[in-house]
């Protein structure tokens, strides 16, 4: 049952005790809806969060309006998030062909239900006067701001609406709650002009107004298609004047009861003009923030703390497209709430599921391997954050243990997604990669009181989930120890992450996988570690039996033609036979690339091995896997090298480049070749991450091997 899976996120029930209550506070707002062009965001699925989102209207079509970052008028259009400390500020620059904004949100109280922000959204004077291709435009903008009371769940009753000022002398919306009308929070509209951003009266702006009755989460990203937009080039406004537009569609009497407002904002195209958005979440409270911040002292104070938690200085040349990656990871940054489609039919009950996203235009929802990279940065930078995302994703966790691997639980999502890909098959893993965060809080901050009582309460679940891996992973094999990715579509196996990488050889298929064998092994180490502070004598000594297992099950996967770890093949009819093992010889994959580099990933090739000198060669190779661009995915040399969708076939891929890098630091630091190598892939990586962020303002994570420009096919993930 759903009450029994423990989602924190789900806010209707108490938050337990420890970090997580203080972090619910923590993160109830943010711009959690990455897809957006900018939005303020309310994580509350139980009692109808608030929504503030910005709408462009389009000046090649004044009837159109952009609101995703998808909707983007040209390939040159960027929205990159410069500065983030994913709790308390955000700054975004937007940039489409003839048009720039400056967005931010500042939270100023967070520490409990008293809530207030404010977020601003700055029109910079535009280059139509030297741009021929913006000449025509009309001498107006129009920017839209919508205040929304949505309803994710249509089984739970709205229990907030929005109220207009009855005397609309200025922009300003309550945000009532229905069994307390006196009971109101409160947003109100500061507009502003002019480079030192002079404050316009509110009483020489004119209003008129839009609403909708209902905020269903379904229809609230259509509101393009649902408001009736005054028409940006009508000559009715003076050259010095700016015009306010409140919406109302369908008639409605603006002192009812509404879920949605709508507010329209006129203003010249050669002067800069801001919209500052107030919100406080009890309008009789006394004591209000000071709206005036210091944005370029806070900014300073993130810097700090970025350079204190990465240990990188300022002087560093790719300081900016540093701390820009790390801004645009927590710019990504989402809250789903929804149920989720079963491949086999049925749905799961609506859960909450707080996570980064691998992209803004493409994939904004979670993914269960890219979690744990993302992660393992969330937890160098903000603890709390961390703890938050691991233990949402472990709130959608099956009672058997299973966690699926793609999680499109919003309406929006959901539509961004054609419904084959939505639904999840159960017997489908995803690389365990929340383990990297969570050894990172073991060694790092397992001092802290709410650490340990976060790191305690995983680790039971931690056991449901290797518990559930060592019985579905399992390879069908008379021997114990094996394992192999599950939910084969044709010749791939999605499950493992690298979705079209080779796995077959004519009517050979690979049985027995590598990289999954060193993920359990991986694993069960993880387990042991936390067994001993978190767990008992017992459990421990079960896991390190069970790690001795598929520990001695690695030599079987070295090659001995070559001493390199590789996935062994099998007659498909053997793929799922229980009692066919090998047959009288192996036949190993003939097809090398990062595949055969897990082993050296994690440190379990011994520093003696043929094996290792075999692997580091392998690497350094430009024949094989090395490029001055980054570690291809497939060698140059193979026979599917950039064939078929060409994904995970010689791309350069940006987590697992880190694997790579983490491998070699970590456990071959002594050895010559290993620390070549690790300096020259090093500098390779950044060169190719840092130069492409400056041509282009946005953070790939795949490049292509041959030309170090982003790679396209068949659809690029970016931040």
């Amino acid at each position: 049952p759903e009450e029994a899976r423990g989602n924190v996120w789900d806010i209707a029930k108490k938050p337990q005790k420890g970090h997580f209550e203080r972090d619910l506070y923590k993160y109830l707002w943010g711009s959690f809806k990455p897809e957006r062009i900018f939005s303020v965001n309310q994580i509350h699925p139980r009692n109808t969060p608030l929504e503030v989102s910005l709408l462009i209207q389009d000046p090649h079509n004044t009837r159109q309006v952009r609101y995703n970052v998808r909707q983007r008028t040209s390939d040159l259009d960027s929205f990159v998030y410069n500065v983030s400390d994913g709790h308390s500020y955000w700054r975004q620059t937007v940039r489409e062909d003839c048009l720039a904004l400056s967005t931010t949100l500042k939270r100023f109280n967070f520490s409990g239900e008293y809530q207030t922000w404010s977020a601003s959204v700055k029109y910079l004077k535009d280059k139509s006067n030297t741009d021929q291709r913006c000449a025509g435009w009309a001498k107006f903008r129009s920017l839209i701001i919508t205040s929304a009371v949505l309803q994710y769940d249509e089984r739970t009753p709205v229990d907030h609406h929005l109220k207009i000022t009855e005397n609309m002398t200025e922009p300003v919306i309550s945000v009532c709650d229905n069994n307390n009308n006196a009971k109101c929070g409160k947003l109100s509209f500061v507009l502003k002009k002019g480079a030192n951003g002079e404050k316009i009266d509110p009483a020489t702006a004119g209003f008129s107004y839009t609403t909708r009755t209902s905020g269903s989460e379904s229809n609230n990203w259509q509101l393009g298609s649902l408001l009736p937009f005054e028409d940006v080039t009508a000559p009715i406004y003076g050259e010095n004047f700016t015009k306010t537009h409140l919406m109302y569609p369908y008639g409605s009497n603006p002192q009812a009861n509404q879920g949605l407002v709508a507010f329209q904002f006129y203003f010249p195209r050669d002067d800069d003009f801001e919209i500052e958005i107030r919100y406080v979440s009890n309008a009789e409270q006394t004591a209000t923030p000071n709206w005036e911040y210091d944005k370029e002292a806070t900014e300073k104070e993130i810097r700090a703390g970025f350079m204190k938690n990465f240990q990188v200085s300022e002087n560093n040349a790719d300081f900016e497209c540093a701390e820009a990656s790390l801004a645009s990871l927590l710019g990504g940054l989402a809250y789903n709430y929804g149920p989720l489609v079963y491949s086999r039919g049925g749905m799961s009950p609506p859960l909450a599921l707080f996570s980064g996203t691998p992209s803004r235009y493409g994939f904004h929802w979670g993914f269960l391997w890219d979690e744990g990279f993302q992660s393992a940065l969330f937890c160098q930078h903000d603890a709390d954050l961390c703890m938050s995302i691991i233990d949402s994703w472990f709130g959608t966790m099956e009672s058997d243990g299973w966690i699926p691997r793609e999680q499109t639980r919003s309406q929006e999502a959901k539509h961004s997604v054609p419904p084959q890909f939505q639904a999840q098959s159960r017997d489908e893993a995803n690389p365990p990669t929340l383990l990297l965060p969570l050894n990172f809080l073991l060694r790092h901050h397992s001092g802290r009181p709410d650490v340990s009582v976060f790191l305690a309460g995983i680790y039971p679940k931690l056991l449901t989930w290797f518990a559930w891996f060592d019985d579905v992973q399992r390879a069908q094999a008379p021997s114990d120890g094996y394992y192999q990715w599950k939910s084969l579509r044709g010749n791939e196996f999605f499950g493992s992450g690298l979705d079209d990488y080779p796995r077959h050889d004519g009517n050979l298929i690979a049985k027995y996988h590598i990289d999954l064998q060193i993920w359990m092994l991986f694993f069960v180490d993880s387990l042991v570690s936390m067994a001993q502070v978190y767990g008992n004598g017992a459990q421990a000594e079960t896991l390190r039996h069970r790690r001795e297992l598929i520990a001695s099950r690695l030599n079987d996967f070295v090659d001995p033609s070559d001493n390199l770890y590789k996935d062994i093949l099998v007659l498909r009819q053997h793929l799922n036979d229980e009692n066919f093992l090998f047959g009288d010889h192996k036949t190993f994959s003939p097809h090398l690339g990062i595949v055969n580099m897990f082993p050296l990933m994690f440190g379990y090739i011994k520093s003696d091995s043929p094996a290792l000198s075999a692997t580091l060669k392998l690497l350094g190779d430009e024949n094989y896997l090395w490029s001055q661009f980054g570690t291809r995915s497939l060698s140059k040399s193979g026979t599917f090298y950039h064939s078929g969708d060409n994904y995970w076939r010689g791309a350069i891929w940006i987590n697992v480049n880190f694997l790579v890098l983490r491998g070699l630091k970590l456990y071959y630091s002594n050895n010559t070749e290993a620390t070549r190598l690790y300096n020259a892939l090093r500098t390779n990586v950044i060169s190719t991450v840092c130069g492409n962020w400056k041509n282009a303002s946005l953070f790939f994570e795949t490049y292509n091997d041959d030309t170090c420009l982003l790679y396209t096919s068949p659809s690029p993930r970016d931040s």
